[in-house]
């Protein structure tokens, strides 16, 4: 498929630059019985110098994730096609070995049972944080966003009910990923929240700030 070549303001840093259409949604996420999808197609202009090099990113991104819990029918589809097929290129070592690298022993569960910790790779945060820019100039809040106006984690904690019913609700194929965000509109400090919950069950947390500064006053990095 040819892409759309044109001029126009990158949806990540707001230049204006020769941009393409690219999927906010890394477009591995969906197996192939969703190709038609409407949901996948979440586009925004993107530069070059703000999406070159994000497609390994993307594939490893989705190899944490469908490995981070149960197996959905979406989960085994990609599985069994495109993640089989990644392990067998000249790279699959890399590849599996990536995931292996954030597995620990879960002792608790049962024996040679392992849980992985998919925020202890900066790779998979900052898709993240890429997805949390994009959707964030989808929905008409704040642009552009750095990288460094993004905060990022795993849910370690629930959501509380009175913020989750706040928020506004989407999906990007209900089963691939779910998210939700709160506007906020603090000038010197919170933009806006997210969470976004890939294959049903696992979830990230985000919080936009008004500047780089007000990301480190309030994360502590």
């Amino acid at each position: 498929m040819k892409r759309r070549i044109r001029w126009d303001n990158c949806g990540l840093c707001g230049e204006l630059r020769i941009t393409t259409r690219e999927h906010v949604v890394p477009r591995s996420l969906y197996p192939a019985s969703k190709s038609n999808s409407r949901f996948q197609r979440i586009t925004i202009a993107a530069c070059a110098t703000c999406n070159n090099g994000t497609a390994d990113d993307d594939a490893h991104f989705r190899n944490v994730v469908l490995v981070a819990g149960e197996a959905i029918d979406a989960v085994k589809e990609l599985w069994s096609g495109p993640v089989r097929r990644g392990f067998a290129q000249v790279d699959g070592h890399r590849r599996a070995r990536d995931i292996f690298d954030l597995m620990r022993p879960a002792p608790d569960v049962g024996p040679n049972r392992y849980r992985i910790f998919p925020a202890e790779d900066p790779r998979i945060l900052q898709t993240v944080r890429k997805i949390i820019r994009g959707l964030s100039r989808h929905h008409g809040l704040a642009y552009p966003l750095s990288d460094g106006q993004v905060f990022a984690d795993v849910m370690r904690q629930t959501i509380p009910e009175e913020i989750l019913a706040a928020m506004e609700h989407n999906a990007a194929e209900p089963d691939v990923l779910e998210y939700g965000y709160l506007s906020l509109d603090e000038p010197h400090g919170l933009s806006s929240a997210w969470f976004l919950r890939f294959f049903q069950r696992t979830t990230f947390i985000g919080f936009v700030f008004a500047s780089e500064a007000a990301r480190q006053q309030h994360m502590g990095h």
